[in-house]
């Protein structure tokens, strides 16, 4: 008997135990980070725990807008084809090249970051260069179209952006080279002198290596140690701190396109089969972007095709001009009343006149006294 109830004691512990982790986990993914009632992502340290309960502090979204800083651009979020950003500048830095091209072009504020992150290497014993930034839509088509020709589409798609995917694209990033290297685009950069500082620095100035060594099956491209993002300097140390790349800190990865991390990806803007360049003189010319907001649909992905353009509205027929109106009659002055006749004052009355005081009636005379009352003491 003492037995039955220590085994149903330990059997009650143990369900309590069961429902307990179960309370706790509820919402949970395998990996450990909370899952709202949507499947949306966010990080366990980004929540607040009330008791035993964790909710949500910040919800993490997937950033797919082409003109925001912190968006992410990947085979699975392309951008749009008719994106063209609309302040391209040519940032005040170094060029592996001479002319201006429309690979020398940047954002105005990622221009204006790059050229705080060249100085600061510079003032270190340091001198990078730009060999590419951004890159158009028909650029990046060119280039796939190249890749193709040469290995094919299956390897292709397994080592070059397809046209839409490449970041060039958002004018917020740009492969950078040193002399030590003779400028190239390797990933022998990453172990040179220049190198070493821009992997340790770049983030102090809004920057990230995009594609870090070891992450190839997170995002879906091999190491690039040239390759950096500008996504602000808030966003950058975060990533920087945690030693998480854009696909880890939305929860989004492209595992299905694994690439190994030897594989050397052939996503340059220069090649002997590619066609030069023309020299610009001014920016790209940006194309509309009221197609951006449609663009993101109600998984926060890209659509293959912007929205048609609204149809013109006819234009108003013209009316006819309206007849003047006519002038009021002038209406006749009211004729002036006569002034009121001036009464005469009222004559005034006489004071009556005083009456005469009455005569004073004389005393009654003395009688003699009168006979006794029959009903006084006396008569009794």
């Amino acid at each position: 008997m003492k037995r039955a109830i220590i085994v149903l004691c330990s059997l009650i512990v143990i369900f309590i135990a069961i429902l307990t982790f179960q309370f706790v986990n509820f919402g949970k993914d395998t990996n450990g980070d909370t899952l709202d009632n949507e499947g949306e992502y966010y990080n366990i340290e980004d929540s607040v725990k009330i008791g035993d309960s964790l909710y949500n502090k910040e919800l993490i979204k997937v950033d797919t807008n082409p003109d925001s800083y912190t968006m992410i651009v990947n085979r699975d979020y392309p951008m749009p084809k008719e994106y063209v950003p609309s302040d391209l500048v040519v940032p005040e830095v170094k060029f592996s090249f001479y002319g201006t091209y429309e690979k020398s072009y940047m954002r105005k504020t990622a221009a204006d970051a790059i050229k705080k992150l060249f100085d600061g290497a510079k003032s270190e014993g340091y001198e990078l260069k730009v060999v590419s930034a951004y890159r158009s839509y028909e650029r990046q088509e060119a280039i796939y179209n190249n890749n193709i020709r040469k290995k094919g589409k299956e390897n292709t798609d397994a080592v070059s952006a397809t046209p839409g995917c490449s970041e060039h694209q958002t004018g917020l990033c740009a492969d950078v080279s040193s002399d030590s290297v003779g400028c190239t685009i390797e990933q022998n950069f990453g172990d040179s002198p220049e190198g070493k500082w821009l992997a340790k620095n770049s983030y102090k100035y809004g920057f990230i290596i995009r594609y870090p060594k070891g992450k190839s099956d997170i995002t879906g491209y091999s190491y690039e140690p040239w390759h950096i993002r500008f996504v602000g300097n808030n966003l950058a140390k975060y990533l920087y701190d945690k030693k998480i790349t854009l696909e880890e800190y939305y929860k989004t990865t492209t595992v299905d396109n694994k690439v190994p991390e030897d594989e050397q990806i052939s996503d340059t803007d220069t090649g002997a089969d590619l066609p030069d360049e023309p020299q610009m003189t001014t920016a790209p010319t940006p194309k509309s972007t009221d197609y951006v907001n449609d663009y993101v649909d109600s998984d926060s992905k890209v659509t293959d095709k912007p929205t048609d353009e609204p149809k013109k509205s006819p234009k108003p027929s013209k009316d006819k001009k309206p007849k003047p109106t006519k002038k009021p009659k002038v209406t006749k002055k009211p004729a002036k009343t006569n002034e009121p006749v001036i009464t005469e004052k009222p004559v005034k009355t006489k004071e009556p006149a005083e009456t005469a005081r009455p005569e004073k009636t004389p005393e009654p005379a003395t009688t003699e006294e009168s006979v006794k009352d029959p009903g006084s003491e006396e008569s009794q």
